[in-house]
């Protein structure tokens, strides 16, 4: 066998390229040059200049030396250089041989050329970098609830079979039982697999196997196990990175338990922040204006207790929900002793945009809207004013709450915003069907709606319309792309990051605008265009993996950015109103570590990519 056969050989075999088809592999050694390294040569060091080649291990160890002097080992099928292949800059680390190895160079120009021209290639460096957004993600410190052992909150015992039993004798197991899952048993009480409900459907469905068939041979799934003395936070990034619904809990090896995504999050609710309790207790929208002048603390600790930072700020959302909600029914009582009375008509008030999807940082702005019920017929002059005068006190006494009035006006007192069903669903025709780019800018922040009080049928009722229009007439899509591409991710030649060079904003990113933004819109024109009822970021980009609409090595990418530029904003916004100045969403590069600098090239390079698709599969040409 030749050295280019051993190596493709190899690579095919490694966990990051046996993805790819063998034609690729093939075509990527051929392009690259193998190097045999002696133990102790260097491949880079921190300080060199790039050498705008990728290197990947074939053979032997490399020790990985970062700026902060943390040392990391990789072996086979590991891409050395990556972030310099991203961003063009001088080494930040060092690569050093531990044995003798060897390493195929590939250049630059033939990476660009692989990611454009094999799909699974470009997925492949989604999937690396992801781990290396990530990475920063493993680095940080967690404290609170997450810290606790996973026997803690586990279901125990773990409910199992033996491993010889039939499909048939499994499911009347579980049914008798009323569980979803069972471990599978071997000979000495070892855990060869966990079954569940789907894995079952899936073997009589998709398989074809016969209910009399052995459970281990048609329908038993891989156990992903956690010991029980490891930290919850640990299960909780498991559950996530694998998309995962369970996991087993051993103890010296042995199934004890199961832990699952809702054990986590009932723990989460459990841990809810006492001002939710203070909240509904107000009185006045003073009491209200001191619980929302205190959300930095629950931001703070929100941050300092949860891995992921969307799960930070889906409790600080929350909390400003809770304040709005808490703030209608305060307006509502304000009204009754006015002697304005009852409402005439079942109505439900709208949050939208980043309240609609449960992603507010520190000072969101008012966006909100009111729908009417108008199945006894429209409104008359009295129920229209009861409406009017209602949308106009609440947008009043939210901004006494915190909440400033929106600068575009997008609010319940503005009569665009204030409609009955009917005239709701008119309005989006008439958007949907005569698009323009100012119905694009209006839609990519009301399309993210949902109830904050009243009548939910409502609110599903036009949402249901709404995905029902789009299926039909698409064209506005497009017009939504072409708004979202107004924000461009900040990487120029090479993935340098560019900041702006603009008065008191010089040398810094708009993290949002450029940044999260991209991602929210593009989930969103992705969701609407397959029906999909979700309204949150997160829901949305896994359900585009579920429907096969995006790679699942794109969205990985995607989410992992996401994670990394939410906390990225969340920390700034946490610094900036302890240290009593104006808020906003712009931040310092040359003010971070220089490994939070570099997770944020390669958070903006995986948000670059997931909007050059979006343009590929949306622009207007397409329509």
């Amino acid at each position: 066998m030749t050295l280019v056969d051993t190596i493709i050989e190899t690579l095919a075999r490694s966990a990051t390229f046996r993805s790819l088809e063998h034609d690729v592999i093939v075509a990527i050694v051929a392009a690259g040059k193998p190097i045999e390294i002696s133990t102790g040569d260097v491949v880079f060091c921190a300080g060199d200049p790039y050498q705008q080649s990728l290197f990947v291990i074939v053979s032997g160890e490399f020790d990985f030396t970062r700026a902060d002097g943390s040392t990391e080992r990789y072996g086979t099928g590991n891409i050395l250089g990556l972030s310099n292949y991203l961003d063009g800059e001088p080494y930040r680390s060092s690569v050093r041989a531990a044995c003798d190895s060897c390493i195929l160079k590939l250049s630059e120009a033939a990476v660009h050329q692989f990611e454009q021209d094999h799909s699974v290639f470009a997925d492949l460096l989604n999937h690396v970098i992801a781990e290396r957004i990530r990475a920063r993600r493993n680095a940080a410190t967690i404290s609170g609830a997450l810290t606790q052992p996973v026997r803690t909150v586990m279901k125990s015992p773990l409910s199992v079979c033996d491993a010889d039993l039939s499909l048939r004798e499994a499911f009347q197991m579980m049914k008798e039982r009323k569980i979803g899952s069972l471990g599978v048993l071997a000979d000495a009480g070892k855990l060869v697999g966990v079954l569940t409900y789907a894995g079952l459907s899936a073997a009589l469905l998709e398989k074809g196997a016969s209910p009399g068939d052995s459970i281990m041979e048609a329908a038993c799934e891989v156990p992903r196990v956690i010991e029980q003395e490891a930290p919850l936070w640990q299960a909780d990034e498991k559950l996530q990175d694998f998309t995962l619904k369970y996991l087993v809990v051993t103890e010296a090896g042995k199934p004890v338990g199961m832990i699952s995504q809702s054990d986590i999050l009932n723990l989460h609710r459990a841990q809810q922040p006492w001002l939710l309790q203070h909240i509904r207790a107000t009185m006045d929208f003073d009491a209200l204006q001191n619980c929302y002048t205190s959300l930095v603390n629950v931001a703070r600790e929100a941050r300092d207790s949860n891995r992921l930072a969307s799960i930070a700020v889906r409790i600080l959302s929350d909390s400003h929900l809770s304040i709005q909600r808490r703030c209608v029914e305060l307006t509502l009582e304000e009204m009754e002793q006015a002697g304005h009375g009852a409402a005439p008509r079942p109505y439900a008030v709208l949050i939208m945009g980043s309240g609609g999807r449960r992603e507010m940082l520190l000072t969101p702005d008012q966006d909100n809207g009111l729908i009417i019920d108008d199945v006894a017929g429209p409104l008359n002059n009295t129920e229209s004013a009861w409406f009017e005068r209602l949308s106009e006190q609440l947008n009043l006494n939210l901004d006494k709450a915190g909440y400033i009035l929106c600068p575009g006006d997008i609010m319940a007192r503005n009569p665009m915003f204030r409609k009955t069903l009917t005239e709701w669903k008119q309005q989006i025709d008439h958007l949907v069907r005569q698009p323009n780019q100012k119905a694009a800018r209006w839609s990519n922040i009301v399309f993210d709606f949902d109830t904050l009080y009243g009548d939910d049928r409502l609110t599903h009722a036009l949402r249901t319309h709404l995905l029902s229009e789009l299926q039909q007439h698409r064209a506005l899509l497009g017009y939504m792309v072409e708004d979202d591409a107004e924000g461009r991710p900040p990487l120029g030649l090479f993935n340098r990051l560019i900041t702006t060079d603009v008065g008191e904003h010089k040398g810094k990113i708009d993290i949002k605008r450029n940044g999260l933004r991209i991602i929210a819109d593009a989930a969103r024109i992705y969701a609407l265009s397959m029906r999909i009822a979700s309204h949150s970021t997160l829901e949305r980009l896994q359900a585009l993996v579920r429907h096969s609409v995006v790679s699942a090595d794109l969205v990985d990418s995607v989410l992992a950015a996401f994670e990394e530029l939410l906390d990225l904003l969340l920390a700034h916004q946490i610094e900036q109103r302890e240290a009593g100045v104006e808020l906003d969403k712009l931040v310092e590069p040359d003010g971070l570590s220089s490994l939070r600098r570099s997770t944020l090239r390669s958070a903006m390079r995986a948000v670059k990519r997931f909007q050059d698709q979006l343009q590929g599969d949306f622009g207007r040409a397409a329509f």
